[in-house]
């Protein structure tokens, strides 16, 4: 048959192909544009879930997102616009798409946000045979591997080295399903400054993490890695809060945290901070709580009260006690027999003393092995350690290895408590008093989040954490309104120095204080009239009568000074007895930067030696701290400043306190009530 003769059978099945693809394209375009107009009727955008699932924030004019990854978007105008976001996802979601060339990790957005694609689908009623079929096979073994059932906040206690983590740290665990996985096998996901704290400036780290400098992601850990880092590298105490969140609530918070994976936020120290997004994930979790209801500041600490305040979330606390903290655990139960025992092997690691013992019945021998190993451990994490400690660390392990338990390695007390029992990180402070400048009123606020006189419960004992800090007050006398002191970050740690470690305490304060000086013109008056009373004795009513007015006058004036200060040294305290630990002492050594217009130098930097004394008896506190500044290298008299400080504490959150301050040319006395939230 002729070639032409077929020619109107093949025109036939093009026409027929091509018919059948526009007739499909018609028909999965017109199904979106269905599914869009349903939505818009529903008005689908303003829903709180979507919201969440976008990090939608009330902005002056409508929303925009916290996220800041155009990646996270599958609008252009995504970012501040819900309504245009949803439209665009149901177009992405239900349009098929390929791999552009070269990127082979392209996913299909359906398989980069689940979460979103499974709440549309919910929401709209959309049948599966409407979604073109993708593979969302990387995504699908990511969600198996995890096998999410169950949540745990988990909490990194203060940690006073590293400016990032003097507020506490959380991260978020998940459980898994499967029951032959250990815990410290399962994963925790972890919101972190995309930075190296330890490659940067802490300065310049301190300050970029104040002011969103950073991009802050989301990644994901085994336990044990976390555990680790925490519990033995920085010897942080962890406390686990199980939440009871069901499994479902768990797979909707699991599957956003996967869209999460490329996306970045601004990370703020202060507020948009680890915590802040953990609080994002569990609302997606359980959409009714709204944790995020911003208070200025959020704290790692305050962030776990609030969720202990919400009834029924927290099912059950457990205390996972750092390296450091198992080790004083030990020592606290040993006799003296035993502690004399340890502190003479941890001289000098001379394990011979242990090993070659006759047998005591005064002595468990495995106990304080145990002890001294873990002991071994600590200081070679610190670097604190012999490189042939190594050496007797295995010869020891092996002695160890071949003896039965003596004790029963459990019962002990936590070293530190849970933040939740804490008081409120910020303050407002309300005084009265007297002083040689007469009689004032103050007032004062603390942003965060703890000062040495308040109850060290839930925090690191014998230490302070103020950020922007202040009080000003207000005498009566001069009708003045003075700036007393002010904190940009004020920080004092006193880990008492032992054999377990030696460590350094230190003092670093940035911001304002107050000083007294003699007024010049004053002296200078009062000569020149004495002289004017020998030289014209015919004016002397009239010179005495101003002598009488100069003395009467201000003979001093209350200056606030510019200042930068630091000290370190060492705290000595009995750490290792049962019992509370009532006293420290600490001595310490640094310089102080000052700067008010009063020096012939502007600015002056001085020696200063500091010592504190603590006596804590839960309710009542005392501590005194002395400093003393050597500004006599300049020609200018030397200062000092010593301070007496009672607190009881009513509650918590509420103190009374009775200070004293003495300083060069000034003395003062004062009567506070401290409120914390």
């Amino acid at each position: 048959m002729p070639v032409k003769s077929y020619f109107p059978f093949i025109i036939f099945i093009l026409f027929s192909i091509f018919g059948t693809f526009s007739s499909l394209h018609a028909t999965s375009t017109e199904k979106i544009l269905e599914y869009q107009k349903s939505a818009e009727a529903k008005k689908l955008w303003e829903d709180r879930y979507w919201i969440l699932l976008l990090h939608y924030t009330k902005a002056t004019f409508g929303w925009v997102s916290e996220a800041d990854s155009s990646s996270f978007f599958l609008s252009g105008e995504g970012k501040k616009d819900p309504q245009q976001e949803l439209l665009s996802s149901i177009q992405t979601f239900m349009t098929p798409a390929s791999a552009p060339q070269g990127e082979e990790n392209w996913m299909h957005p359906a398989c980069k946000f689940p979460e979103r694609k499974r709440w549309i689908q919910e929401k709209l009623s959309i049948p599966d045979s409407d979604f073109p079929k993708v593979d969302c096979g990387r995504f699908e073994k990511w969600f198996a591997t995890l096998n999410p059932k169950g949540a745990k906040i988990i909490f990194a206690s203060y940690y006073m080295n590293a400016p990032a983590s003097i507020f506490g740290h959380t991260l978020l665990k998940i459980d898994s399903g499967d029951p032959h996985r250990k815990e410290i096998l399962e994963y925790s996901v972890n919101y972190a400054a995309n930075a190296d704290p330890e490659s940067t400036n802490a300065i310049v780290y301190s300050i970029l993490g104040l002011f969103g400098g950073y991009p802050g992601t989301f990644s994901l850990f085994p336990y044990y890695v976390k555990i680790a880092e925490y519990n033995d590298i920085e010897s942080r105490d962890l406390w686990e809060y199980e939440l009871d969140l069901k499994q479902e609530e768990v797979g909707r918070m699991t599957r956003h945290l996967w869209e999460l994976g490329n996306a970045s936020f601004d990370y703020y120290f202060l507020d948009e901070n680890c915590s802040y997004h953990l609080f994002s994930l569990i609302e997606v979790a359980r959409p009714s709580l709204h944790l995020r209801d911003k208070a200025p500041f959020v704290i790692p600490g305050d962030t776990v009260k609030k969720y202990i305040e919400q009834e029924g979330l927290v099912k059950d606390i457990k205390y996972r006690p750092s390296l450091h903290s198992k080790i004083i655990q030990k020592l606290r139960k040993m006799n003296e027999d035993e502690r004399d025992l340890y502190e003479n092997v941890m001289k000098n690691g001379n394990i011979s003393l242990l090993t070659n013992k006759e047998p005591d019945p005064k002595i468990r021998t495995s106990f304080l092995s145990d002890t001294i190993l873990d002991s071994f451990r600590y200081k070679k994490a610190e670097g604190d350690s012999p490189k042939e400690w190594d050496q007797t660390y295995k010869q020891l392990l092996l002695y160890r290895s071949k003896l039965p338990n003596d004790y029963e390695d459990s019962g002990y007390s936590p070293v530190t408590q849970s933040p939740h029992v804490g008081h409120g990180s910020s303050a407002l402070y309300n005084e009265v008093g007297t002083s040689i400048l007469g009689n004032f009123v103050g007032f004062g606020y603390r942003a965060a989040v703890h000062d040495l006189l308040n109850t060290d419960q839930g925090y690191i004992p014998n230490s302070s954490v103020d950020y922007f800090s202040l009080k000003a007050r207000y005498y009566q006398d001069s009708k003045k309104l003075h700036l007393e002191e002010f904190h940009i970050i004020r920080m004092l740690s006193l880990t008492p120095y032992n054999s377990l470690g030696r460590s350094v305490s230190y003092f670093v304060d940035s911001g304002a204080d107050s000083s007294v000086y003699e007024k010049k013109g004053n002296k200078e008056d009062k000569k020149n009239l004495e002289w004017q009373a020998l030289l014209r004795p015919e004016d002397l009513s009239y010179t005495l009568y101003r002598l009488d007015e100069v003395s009467k006058s201000e003979k001093y004036e209350r200056v606030t000074n510019a200042n930068l200060e630091t000290t370190f040294g060492y705290s000595f305290q009995d750490q290792f007895s049962e019992g509370p630990k009532r006293f420290l002492f600490s001595a310490q050594a640094g310089a102080k930067v000052r700067y008010n217009g009063k020096y012939d130098t502007n600015a002056v930097v001085a020696p200063q030696i500091a010592a504190y004394w603590i006596a804590n008896f839960d309710s009542f506190k005392a501590v005194l701290s002395l400093h003393y500044y050597t500004f006599s290298i300049y020609g200018v008299p030397d200062d000092y400043k010593a301070q007496l400080g009672f607190r009881y504490a009513i509650h918590a959150n509420h103190e009374l306190r009775l200070e004293a301050k003495a300083q060069r040319n000034y003395n003062e006395a004062s009567f506070s009530y401290v409120y914390q939230f």
